[in-house]
């Protein structure tokens, strides 16, 4: 329902109350209790999205007769919304431009709404146009201005049991960054607790012409991290969120969203001995959000107040909810129908026999990565480098039969969970360690999850290696050149992966996040659009390296000689020096070389982040030669390699002599610290820096003058 106007609030309030006296006289309440019931995140999710026991959990239905039940309890009830009600929808809402969600929320009597940034995933025109007229409660901004000017009402006013309640709303200024630009240009998302402190006071100075209530609830589209969430201090030690703890004391509830957290407290209201409720109820209309606030009849104060997150589960269906929804379910198997491309050969998972196999590289795992990265790689839209698609995201084949034809049902069918797709920065240190997490913890449901890589990327491993090893780090390349340890990288996945899903931590530690509003099936369907009849390229992104004949463990009581095959030195102390016969590769991985390394003729040699205590000479190699993010305390020459020499992020004490090394591979010497000289010759590609110039105490000669 669409809220009272203020200034009509009142004059309701006054004509309410004359009738009240031509009645007979009654004793009037003392106090009010206000239940407030509230969803978040709900995106779309018109069907249930989980069952817990066998039984279903969420659903638009199920969650209406829910707000009904306990609407039956007290007539003093109001449901209300703390955004992203549509947006990364499934594809029963998506199918239909989420108009089956806002016609359940009409049905269900929804009285009020922030927005979320998920509703301005089409543009701010179309929020204004199409869906803000399609629904039947109110939308609030307080903080969206475009050209200077609030775009939407900052608060609405609803009368509750005589008690005027006064909605305030307000989204994350992430916004900006989470859709597509073209949609929002002039649009401005202003600092959110300092608008809602500014329209609480509004609420609360006694001046009827700016709009007055006695009680005043913040809905805030903005929320606590995961890790934030277990007591009322980490919400207030929030770097966000913590600043809406401190919102100003004129506001008495608040309701929060976008980080799809459960979580209830009473937390201090600054200034006072007073506490008020803060409330998130995760996601998908799984939980609703209860809060009750008991107010004096006569001061419209608020006197005392609980908070708690009620589990949408064996609720009755409320059937003019149920009755749109099945309607949306017929209406989307029409046009599930639509055909959206055309693909000319299967795209399927990994299989072994017969069975899939997530420990595998796949074809589809690679193809939608390239999606991915085809839909972010414009700076406008996160200006993505590599795209990582998690195998356990994709739900069926891609098949050919019977003519090649894609549907929407179908697309759909490969990725049904509606996430976002997100951009991030990743060092290159980063980009190895979420490779290394392909291989699970123990206890995990699974040992393996091979990530699928866009094309342009690629990498070797070793699948029988100690955990943290498996990658060959100077294997990792980005269209043909070696990922360096310290770059940055600009990254994109689904936003399960990006927040750390699938044990896969380190995609929950960039930084500089970006979307462009898009969810996985909407950028695939895009994809199919602009490309069909699509390919898919089924050539493998990664291979496994050289097994390890030898592993080199705790500590070596002497020098240590590689005659034969790959020798993985793992976290080791070697008391002496190593070297490399011909044919030979060595990697070692951290720890520490008593010694020189030397290698002749060797076939790849890998050091990384180790101290070697003398000095380093590699010559003639046949493979890659890759040093970094070492301390050298000796010099380090490599000389006529063929594979391709990577100097990267290390302290070397003594020279630096790259001489004579050819091939197609790059050379390339960045971010060291050379005390030193550095003299690079006959070189063959010359080598680079990428744009990380070393530090050179002595003198740098000739191709290395200047980097």
């Amino acid at each position: 329902m669409r809220l009272t106007p203020s200034k009509a609030a009142v004059a309701l309030a006054g004509a309410a109350a004359l009738v009240a006296t031509a009645a007979p006289a009654q004793a009037a309440p003392a106090t009010v209790d206000l239940q407030l019931l509230a969803i978040n995140d709900f995106h779309g999710r018109l069907q249930s999205p989980a069952t817990v026991n066998g039984q279903a959990v969420g659903g638009a239905a199920q969650l209406v007769g829910l707000v009904d039940q306990l609407r039956a309890t007290n007539p003093n009830t109001a449901f209300i919304s703390a955004g992203d009600n549509i947006g990364a929808s499934t594809f029963v809402s998506a199918i239909d431009n989420d108009n089956p969600t806002l016609d359940v929320l009409n049905a269900g009597g929804l009285d009020v709404s922030v927005v979320g940034n998920h509703e301005f995933d089409k543009g701010i025109d179309d929020l204004l146009h199409r869906v803000i007229p399609r629904s039947e409660f109110d939308f609030l901004g307080a903080n969206v201005y475009r050209d200077g000017v609030r775009a939407l009402p900052a608060y609405s006013v609803q009368e509750l049991g005589g008690v005027t309640v006064g909605y305030v709303g307000v989204v994350t200024t992430q916004t900006g960054e989470m859709v597509s630009p073209d949609g929002i240009r002039g649009v401005e998302f202003r600092d959110p607790v300092t608008e809602a402190n500014a329209v609480a006071a509004e609420l609360s100075d006694g001046d009827a012409g700016n709009g007055e209530a006695d009680v005043v609830v913040l809905l805030a589209h903005e929320g606590a991290a995961a890790e934030n969430i277990t007591s009322v201090e980490d919400l207030a030690g929030d770097p966000v969120f913590g600043r809406f703890i401190d919102a100003s004391a004129d506001i008495d509830a608040i309701f929060s969203g976008h980080t799809h957290q459960p979580y209830a407290f009473l937390a201090p209201v600054p200034g006072t001995d007073r506490t008020r409720p803060v409330i998130q109820g995760g996601e998908y209309g799984k939980m609703l959000s209860k809060v009750t606030l008991t107010v004096d009849a006569t001061t419209g104060d608020v006197t005392a107040a609980t908070a708690a997150l009620l589990d949408v589960v064996g609720a009755p269906s409320n059937g003019t909810v149920a009755g749109v929804v099945n309607a949306a379910v017929a209406n989307a198997a029409v046009l599930g129908a639509r055909p959206l491309g055309q693909v000319t050969a299967d795209i399927k998972r990994a299989y072994t026999d017969g069975n899939e196999n997530r420990g595998l590289e796949s074809p589809l795992g690679n193809f939608i990565a390239d999606v991915q990265l085809d839909g972010t790689k414009d700076a406008g839209r996160g200006g993505a480098q590599i795209a990582f698609m998690n195998p356990g995201g994709l739900r069926t084949d891609l098949l050919y039969a019977p003519d090649g034809v894609v549907t929407y049902s179908e697309a759909f069918s490969v990725q049904p969970f509606s996430n976002d797709v997100i951009t991030q920065t990743l060092t290159g240190a980063q980009i190895k360690q979420v490779l290394e997490e392909q291989w699970q913890p123990e206890g995990a449901s699974r040992p393996k999850l091979h990530l699928g890589v866009s094309k342009g990327f690629s990498y070797r491993y070793v699948e029988d290696a100690p955990r943290g090893s498996h990658v060959i780090a100077g294997s990792i390349t980005l269209n043909g050149q070696r990922i360096s340890p310290t770059a940055t990288y600009r990254v994109t996945s689904n936003s399960f992966l990006a927040a750390g899903g699938d044990n896969f931590t380190t995609l929950g530690q960039g930084t500089d996040r970006v979307t462009t509003g898009d969810n996985d099936l909407t950028m695939l369907t895009a994809y199919l659009a602009k490309y069909s009849p699509v390919t898919a390229d089924q050539a493998p992104r990664s291979a496994v390296g050289p097994a390890c004949t030898q592993s080199v463990t705790g500590t070596v009581k002497g020098a240590l000689t590689v005659s034969s095959g790959l020798v993985c030195v793992d976290g080791a102390t070697v008391r002496g020096a190593i070297t490399v016969l011909p044919g030979a590769s060595l990697i070692v991985d951290g720890g520490t070389v008593q010694g020189a390394i030397t290698a002749l003729f060797g076939a790849e040699v890998e050091i990384t982040g180790a101290t070697v205590t003398g000095a380093i000479s590699l010559i003639g190699g046949t493979g890659a030669v890759t040093v970094t993010g070492g301390t050298i305390k000796g010099a380090v020459s490599v000389l006529s390699g063929r594979g391709g020499v990577t100097l990267d992020t290390n302290t070397v004490n003594g020279a630096a002599l790259l001489t004579g090394n050819t091939g197609t591979a790059a050379n390339t010497v960045a971010a060291n610290t050379v005390k030193g000289t550095l003299v690079c010759t006959g070189n063959t590609p010359a080598p680079a820096n990428d744009a990380r110039p070393n530090t050179v105490k002595g003198l740098a000669l000739g191709q290395c003058k200047g980097l």
